[in-house]
């Protein structure tokens, strides 16, 4: 996260100083964590464009609900990551798009001559939160776990200065909404 710097939250909180953050309030908030009372901020909305024209939007968590999502996630990782397709490319670490049409050519100098290639059109605006989260438990039924993914699939997003309630979705932009969308695709692949 700190690597690649990315973007301040709506608290304006660079990645820079969480670091300084953390050594007062580390304490604190792993207390509100696993009391149930932590709450994460609005994620910041901003529209990007799309190369068809149209735009997509991102939403920037706090610096502090992205360090607890890429923890979560790391968590997660390793419940899931092993069970994917070895055919599935998308989000996954050390896949890419590459790789993907390496192996569609093999399967073509193999004599296939069909290749499915899926893209759930506004899926990272549209999946019913309830999916995620009854596959998460089915694998991992920690409450403190699935209480943070729930409240982080529910925080509100602030676009143009107006908060935004969330009822479906995964925003596109978090740490954690790779793996998300690969354990709901992974329904698809199978």
């Amino acid at each position: 996260m700190v690597s690649n710097k990315g973007s301040c939250g709506v608290d304006g909180m660079e990645v820079d100083g969480l670091q300084e953050f953390l050594s007062i309030h580390q304490s604190d908030l792993v207390r509100e964590i696993l009391g149930g009372k932590y709450l994460p901020d609005a994620i910041r909305g901003v529209e990007i464009p799309k190369l068809n024209g149209k735009k997509r939007l991102l939403g920037i968590p706090t610096v502090v609900d992205r360090w607890l999502q890429q923890a979560v996630s790391q968590q997660l990782m390793t419940r899931f990551e092993l069970e994917f397709s070895d055919y599935s490319y998308g989000f996954r670490p050390k896949k890419n798009m590459q790789q993907a049409l390496k192996q569609s050519l093999a399967y073509i100098n193999e004599g296939y001559s069909d290749i499915v290639d899926i893209d759930l059109s506004k899926f990272f605006d549209e999946v019913a939160h309830h999916k995620i989260l009854q596959l998460i438990y089915e694998k991992m039924k920690c409450k403190t776990t699935m209480r943070l993914i729930r409240k982080w699939l529910c925080a509100p997003i602030l676009i143009d200065g107006k908060l935004q309630k969330r009822r479906k979705g995964v925003p596109q932009g978090s740490p954690l909404s790779p793996l998300l969308s690969n354990i709901m695709l992974d329904q698809l692949d199978d």
